[in-house]
C-alpha cells in the first residue's frame, strides 16, 4: 500500500535549469523541502523563490518559521537568498501582518523584523481575482475559488504552451456543474492538482458530521471539472487528515473510473516527483 505522508500544502515548481524556482503554500512541507534544497543553496551562495500562497490558513502557512534557508542570510557565509511573496488583498490581515504574526514573540523565538534584517531579499506582492503577471519566463494566472475566506489557484504556462494549474482548497456548490472560473482556470491543463479532501458521503454527512461550507473537495465534482476543462493529468491533493492510506487510494481509484481512461489519476504522496 502507498504511504502518502501527512505534511500539509506545499508544491514545488522548477522551470527550465532551476533558476526559476516556484513553492506554491508554505505548510508544513516547507520543512522537508527546504532539507532538500539546503545544497544547492550553499553551492550557488543563495536561492530565488517565489511563493505563490493560495490563502493564509494554518496548514498553508505554517512551514515558513522552520523553512531551514530562512536563517541563512548575507552575514552568514555570504548567503544572498531573496523570496518573493505573492498573496491576496481581501483578507482581514494581509498576507504580510500574516506571515509576521506567526513569528512574533512569544509565540515563536525569531521575529520577522529579525528576517528582514539578515536576509538580502525579501518582496511582499498584493494577489487579485484574474490578475496575471510574470515569474522568470513562466506567465501565472489568479483566479479565486470558493474557500472561507479569500483563496487563489494558479495558472502557471510555459513559453512553448505547457500548463500546471494548482487550486487546493476549493468546493464545488453543484457537482454536476464546474464553477466557470475553476473550469476556465483548468482549461487544457497538462497537470492538474487540485483537492479532493472528501468523499462524496463524507462531504454531505452520511458517515458523520456534514461538510458543506467548509471549503473542499470530493470525486464526482474533480472528475466532471476534468472532463469538461479537457485535462491530460489529475493529482488529488489536500487530503482529510483523518484519511487512511486506504481510503486515499479508493478516493483516486473511484475519481480514475469517473473520469474514464483518457485522464490519469494520481494521489499526490510526499516526494512525488512529475515532468510535463
Amino acid at each position: 500500500m502507498q504511504t502518502f505522508g501527512g505534511n500539509t500544502s506545499c508544491v514545488e515548481v522548477v522551470y527550465g535549469d532551476g533558476e526559476t524556482r516556484i513553492v506554491l503554500d508554505m505548510g508544513t512541507g516547507l520543512r522537508p523541502l527546504g532539507n532538500k534544497l539546503f545544497g544547492e543553496m550553499l553551492k550557488k551562495k543563495g536561492l530565488k523563490i517565489t511563493f505563490l500562497l493560495s490563502h493564509v490558513h494554518w496548514d498553508h502557512i505554517q512551514g515558513l518559521p522552520f523553512f531551514g534557508e530562512l536563517y541563512w542570510n548575507k552575514e552568514n557565509g555570504r548567503i544572498e537568498n531573496s523570496w518573493s511573496f505573492h498573496g491576496g488583498t481581501d483578507w482581514q490581515r494581509t498576507a504580510e501582518e500574516c506571515l509576521k504574526g506567526q513569528m512574533d514573540p512569544p509565540v515563536f523565538p525569531v521575529s520577522w523584523r529579525e528576517i528582514e534584517r539578515i536576509t538580502h531579499e525579501i518582496q511582499l506582492h498584493s494577489v487579485s481575482d484574474m490578475m496575471s503577471f510574470m515569474v522568470g519566463e513562466l506567465s501565472i494566472q489568479a483566479r479565486k475559488l470558493d474557500h472561507p475566506q479569500e483563496t487563489y489557484g494558479y495558472r502557471i504556462t510555459t513559453p512553448d504552451g505547457r500548463v500546471v494549474v494548482y487550486s487546493t482548497d476549493n468546493e464545488p456548490r453543484d457537482p454536476n456543474v464546474p464553477a466557470p472560473p475553476l473550469l476556465k482556470l483548468a482549461e487544457g491543463a497538462d497537470l492538474w492538482i487540485t483537492d479532493c479532501q472528501y468523499t462524496c458521503d463524507v462531504y454531505n454527512g452520511k458517515t458523520g458530521v456534514p461538510h458543506h461550507g467548509w471549503g473542499h473537495s470530493y470525486p464526482e465534482a474533480v472528475a466532471k471539472t476534468a472532463i469538461e476543462a479537457g485535462v491530460k493529468t489529475v493529482v488529488l491533493f489536500h487530503h482529510d487528515p483523518g484519511s487512511s492510506d486506504e481510503a486515499i487510494a479508493d478516493i483516486r481509484r473511484h475519481t480514475q473510473d469517473l473520469v474514464g481512461s483518457d485522464i490519469k489519476v494520481i494521489a499526490a504522496w510526499e516526494g512525488l516527483e512529475l515532468t510535463i
